[in-house]
């Protein structure tokens, strides 16, 4: 089959075997799957797998390694110790999660192991598997993962009237959260983002105000929405209730996490999405302030499931953040422009784009 593979390195689009299906695998083809900033991150730093003690990525250099995380599909065939439940021909998407014949839990696309859907065909665990409608586009359907990172933040920050979200960088991640943020109910949403693009689509999408943090700090920018207050006495309104801040990182930039520690208000609430590779916490500010910061840990399998019914049923569309639909021969070149900030929201390759 054809797949875009990393070897040695490399990303190029090869010629590899087709995988076969284990024990509790299902082998399924891809019908569409979309790029994101995570595959950008494995392929950049492979010392930060190397460092991964829970096994979930490996670094395997001189193996290809198929990338893909993103994916709608359909089943092809069932490996062994299956109860091939869903009929061979229907649509099917899953978290990326694997689980090898040998006893491991992968990342779909970060393991030689758990190829993902930048090939023609991937594997898939039965376990985890939902069948799909067939009449919504299969990019659409390619979205569900990264809508569901945003309702995962979003439930551990939302269901608190006293607070006002702030969401950094508007990425998929960061306008998954603000879409998330508005499904729930948010009354008043505050997105930063340099890219007045970006930043016209959170509006789009429910943002109640946005900001150049290049032109106005994103916390003065906040505490305007929150407070309708000049800066110098925000401090002394959180003393008497006034509302607070939960911040979604989504830059995965390394200092913004610093950065948010250093300017926030008291009793901040950062829910960091964004994981960059490395960096560096202000850990003394952080305890002054009594900042409280969730790194990663999601999405839980129960958001995952709840997103994919929420895009099936049409309350959350993942439609707007899809810019471009490329076949896999364009693949390896789409995953390149894919880094630039410029770039569409999401690119997707489809089998038939």
């Amino acid at each position: 089959m054809r797949a875009v593979s990393l070897l040695r390195g490399e990303l190029a689009l090869r010629e590899v075997p087709t995988p076969v299906p284990g024990a509790g695998q299902v082998l399924v083809r891809t019908l569409a799957c979309a790029i994101c900033a995570s595959d950008h991150h494995y392929m950049d730093h492979p010392e930060a797998t190397r460092q991964d003690r829970s096994g979930m990525r490996v670094d395997a250099p001189e193996q290809d390694v198929i990338m893909g995380h993103e994916y709608c599909a359909e089943v092809v065939s069932y490996g062994p110790d299956t109860r091939q439940k869903i009929p061979v021909g229907t649509r099917v998407t899953s978290p990326p999660l694997m689980l090898t014949p040998g006893g491991a839990t992968r990342i779909v696309g970060m393991a030689p192991d758990a190829p993902g859907g930048f090939g023609e065909y991937f594997l898939l665990s039965e376990a985890f598997l939902r069948p799909l409608p067939d009449d919504l586009p299969v990019e659409r359907l390619a979205l569900i993962d990264a809508l569901a990172v945003g309702w995962y933040y979003t439930r551990l920050g939302a269901t608190d009237d006293d607070r006002v979200p702030l969401v950094v960088g508007l990425g998929a991640i960061g306008l998954s959260a603000v879409m998330a943020l508005k499904q729930r109910g948010a009354a008043t949403v505050v997105a930063a983002d340099p890219s007045p693009q970006r930043r016209e689509l959170a509006q789009r999408l429910g943002a109640d105000l946005v900001v150049d943090p290049r032109e106005m700090p994103s916390f003065a920018a906040w505490r305007d929405a929150a407070w309708g207050a000049p800066e110098e006495v925000h401090d002394r309104m959180i003393l008497f209730g006034r509302p607070k801040c939960d911040v979604y990182e989504c830059t995965g930039v390394e200092g913004v996490l610093a950065d948010l520690v250093l300017d926030c208000p008291p009793d901040t609430r950062i829910f960091s999405a964004g994981g960059a590779p490395a960096d560096t916490i202000p850990s003394s500010e952080a305890h002054l302030k009594g900042v409280n910061i969730q790194f990663g840990g999601g999405p839980a399998l129960g958001d995952w499931y709840e997103t994919l019914d929420l895009v099936v049923s049409g309350q959350l569309d993942p439609t707007p953040l899809i810019g471009r639909v490329v076949g896999i021969e364009d693949l390896t070149q789409a995953i390149d422009e894919a880094r630039s900030s410029a770039a569409p929201i999401r690119i997707a390759w489809t089998a038939g784009g």
